[in-house]
C-alpha cells in the first residue's frame, strides 16, 4: 500500500520513527501524562489509558495549563516521552518542552504543525510513522 505522505512545518528538528497514537482532541501533558509511565490519564482525553512512550503522538491542538511544558520535559527525563509530536495547530508547550529536552538532555524529539485536519480520521492507530522535524515531513506506512 502507497505511504499517507503529510506535510507540515518543522518547530522543532529531528527525525523520528514510531507507531501513531492519534488523538481527535485537544491534547496536554500537565495532568494528562503520568511522566513516571507515559500513561495518559486526562479522564477526557479520547486516547486516556494509551501509552505515549515512544510513539508519534498526534493531536489536534494542546490545551490547558502552561506547566504543560514542564510535564513533557518530566517525561523525557523519565524516559516516557513521545518519540514525536505532530499537530495541527502550534502548540508551544510541546515545542518549549522539545527545546529543553535538546538543551538539558540531548534528546530529539521533532514537533511538527500545521498538518490537514483529515490527518485525525486517515492516520489509525499503530500505524508506522516517520517524521522529519526538519523538512516538516510526516510519513505514514501501513
Amino acid at each position: 500500500m502507497k505511504p499517507l505522505i503529510l506535510s507540515g512545518r518543522g518547530l522543532m528538528e529531528g527525525n523520528a520513527e514510531g507507531e501513531a497514537i492519534v488523538s481527535t482532541k485537544a491534547f496536554t501533558f500537565a495532568h494528562g501524562v503520568d511522566p513516571a509511565t507515559g500513561k495518559v490519564t486526562d479522564v477526557r482525553s479520547d486516547v486516556r489509558g494509551s501509552n505515549v512512550g515512544g510513539k508519534v503522538l498526534f493531536y489536534p491542538f494542546g490545551k490547558g495549563s502552561t506547566t504543560a511544558s514542564a510535564w513533557f520535559l518530566e517525561t523525557v527525563r523519565l524516559g516516557n516521552h513521545p518519540a514525536a509530536i505532530v499537530t495541527e495547530g502550534v502548540d508551544l508547550s510541546a515545542v518549549i518542552g522539545s527545546v529543553m529536552a535538546k538543551l538539558i538532555y540531548g534528546k530529539d524529539v521533532p514537533v511538527v504543525s500545521g498538518v490537514p485536519r483529515t490527518a485525525y480520521t486517515e492516520v489509525k492507530p499503530r500505524d508506522r510513522v516517520r517524521v522529519d522535524g526538519g523538512t516538516g515531513e510526516v510519513r505514514v506506512e501501513r
